[in-house]
């Protein structure tokens, strides 16, 4: 790269408007997952007859098949060579075969059965990686501030917020039936996927890195991932948080149902956690500015402790305060969103200088299968033990059988975030502008 153009890049910003149209695109992955969480497995178990047990393993398989496809496709758009780009040509096929796929998968012809849903489904889960893992590289690569990928991450945190609260909102604001309203979330995916791969192929600077070395093969290329000890160690904690989040995500509903006991309150705790997210986004963000990434984490982990530490003292009828749990939750939610996602990009994009291999989707892709596994705690861990002690899901329940709840919903997350808060000291620290504490190359080349 000639000096100017290096200038050029120093000094460039994403305008309102980019970042707009660099983030639109996570809103409509965000109404198919969320739609594929909330009412997906109740609508094939229940109103199409094929059963909770088997339309249960079909989604728990799928995502265990993500597991191995989100690498192996972080890989290939890695070493993708063309006029466009690594990342576009996989987008522009992912954007079109995701709309098929949530077509597919939310509006099943009449008598679809279990051979249906096995097909729906494994086109939704190939082609949410193919977008998915490509879309999401490009912010990890994009920018050349330090700051600035805090905000591309953010701008992505945010429409995956407007894309959930869309799914939630709309078919209840317009007194919907399942099966139009997974119509509509059909419709609403296929218009705002279009929608934003045009703003971003239009508006989005996406920036081009002339790569010397040869191709890397896919075990040399994870060998070279693993030997770097930051990565390491921001993935362990992403996992360790992550898996906290799972167990008090996926617990809220029988917390909310019989610790408080306020059934009729879920739908509103659930709208005020992700309200919360999106409100506190600007915050973590400026504290991160203010201090570093690590700071920010750190002192979300911490507010998140204290929060949880206060679920013990909630009975029946402690509506406020539960409230007030939900929205610190989300709070912290957003920044456990920002922070492992820019501190990536920090790893990634010094890592990636020189005429290096591009890693930048195997990167994510490695992040992601770690995300999803952590997902898998609360069925894995907790339902387990809460059936072995009695747990009664519809009726009432001995304090033994409370406890064990909250010690799933609150105490043992709290334990993990402790942990992570500990690990997290030792994370490098990046800032802009000549105020480095650790430089980025230290960072990436620490063993």
């Amino acid at each position: 790269m000639k000096p100017a153009d290096s200038n050029r890049e120093q000094r460039s910003r994403f305008t309102l408007w980019q970042l707009i149209s660099y983030g639109f695109l996570t809103a409509p992955l965000a109404m198919g997952g969320f739609a594929l969480v909330m009412f997906v497995p109740t609508f094939y178990a229940v109103d199409l007859g094929l059963g909770l047990g088997l339309v249960g393993g079909i989604f728990v398989a799928g995502r265990l098949f993500d597991v191995i496809t989100d690498p192996v496709i972080g890989h290939m758009s890695d070493e993708t060579c063309s006029r466009f780009g690594p990342r576009k040509p996989w987008m522009m096929v992912g954007v079109p075969g995701f709309a098929l796929a949530v077509f597919l998968l939310l509006m099943p012809p009449e008598g679809a059965g279990l051979g249906y849903l096995l097909m729906a489904s494994a086109l939704y889960f190939l082609f949410y990686t193919v977008l998915d893992v490509p879309y999401s590289s490009v912010g990890l690569e994009v920018s050349p501030h330090v700051h600035e990928r805090s905000v591309l991450a953010s701008s992505k945190a945010a429409f995956q917020i407007i894309g959930a609260l869309t799914v939630a909102l709309v078919p209840f604001a317009l007194a919907l039936p399942v099966a139009p309203s997974l119509s509509l979330v059909a419709k609403l995916v296929l218009i705002t996927s279009l929608v934003g791969l045009v703003l971003f192929l239009r508006f989005v600077p996406v920036r081009t890195r002339a790569v010397t070395a040869g191709k890397a093969g896919f075990v040399a290329s994870l060998k070279t991932i693993w030997a770097s000890a930051p990565y390491r160690l921001l993935i362990l904690c992403f996992l360790i948080v992550q898996a906290a989040n799972a167990l008090s995500a996926g617990l809220m509903v029988l917390f909310v149902t019989h610790v408080i006991k306020a059934p009729q309150m879920i739908g509103l705790f659930m709208g005020l956690l992700l309200l919360s997210t999106a409100l506190f986004l600007p915050f973590w963000v400026m504290l991160s500015k203010w201090r570093s990434k690590r700071f920010a984490w750190q002192a979300s982990i911490l507010l998140c402790c204290v929060n949880l530490l206060a679920v013990l003292f909630l009975g029946e009828g402690s509506i406020m305060g539960a409230a007030l749990v939900s929205m610190l939750l989300g709070a912290c939610f957003g920044c456990d969103a920002i922070m492992p996602t820019s501190v990536l990009a920090d790893i990634v994009y010094t890592g990636e200088q020189e005429g290096k291999n591009r890693l930048g989707g195997l990167f994510l892709a490695l992040k992601n299968s770690v995300s999803k596994l952590a997902f898998v705690v609360p069925m894995g861990l907790a339902f387990p033990v809460l059936e072995a002690v009695g747990f009664n899901k519809s009726g009432d329940n001995s304090s033994f059988q409370l406890m064990t709840l909250v010690f799933f919903y609150a105490l043992l997350p709290l334990g993990l975030r402790l942990v992570a808060c500990l690990l997290l000291s030792r994370l490098p620290l990046v800032a802009e502008n000549g105020r480095e504490r650790t430089s980025t190359r230290s960072a990436v080349e620490a063993a």
